[in-house]
């Protein structure tokens, strides 16, 4: 049964388990976290990034979990260990929107960006269709991909105008300080996959 917006992001919550989500958007804006480590540096840094919304929204953490991201297929160097860091899913103006974000600090290496990014469109499309088959419940998702940095050089890996990503258009970039003032919903890409 096809919902509305706003009732289908209400069950897609209620299906997610609590374990992956990190911010429940109850206060207008989602915090993503990550540590890592700086270069040169042997204790991790925490890196956070804040984007106010509009609508109703909610992040989980996919990456960085030991567990098997399907429990009933085998992991080790399938395509679907790899993994983006986050997943923002917002119900605004009638979509459901889902943007899936990976942090990184200088290196902007195509090739891993590339397979975690799409690894998180497939987690998308899975779960619309796990959620489907289970409950009948179904709604289209908007899905669009973005990269984070700090990289102060990055226009090798970018296209001509410097916002996406040379090698997959689809994946536009931000360099953290970029991300000042802006909101989830100002965060620009014009490539949206519907899953």
């Amino acid at each position: 049964m096809s919902l509305d917006a706003s009732s289908y992001f209400d069950h897609l919550r209620a299906y997610i388990s609590d374990d992956y989500v990190i911010d429940n958007g109850s206060t207008g804006y989602l915090t993503l976290t990550e540590k890592y480590f700086r270069e040169g540096e042997t204790k991790k840094s925490t890196r956070r990034v804040t984007l106010p919304f509009n609508g109703k929204a909610f992040a989980i953490k996919l990456d960085g979990r030991k567990e098997a991201l399907f429990h009933f297929l085998d992991d080790n160097g399938k395509q679907w260990s790899k993994r983006c860091d986050f997943i923002i899913f917002q119900s605004h103006r009638r979509c459901i929107n889902a943007y899936l974000i990976e942090f990184k600090t200088k290196s902007l290496d195509a090739s891993s960006i590339i397979d975690q990014l799409k690894s998180g469109a497939h987690w998308c499309a899975s779960l619309r269709k796990i959620i489907n088959h289970y409950t009948g419940d179904d709604r289209s998702i908007r899905v669009r991909k973005f990269v984070f940095t700090e990289n102060e050089n990055p226009a090798a890996y970018l296209d001509p105008a410097g916002q996406y990503l040379a090698r997959d258009p689809s994946i536009r970039h931000y360099h953290y300080d970029q991300l000042a003032g802006l909101t989830l919903d100002t965060l620009e890409n014009t490539s949206v996959r519907t899953v």
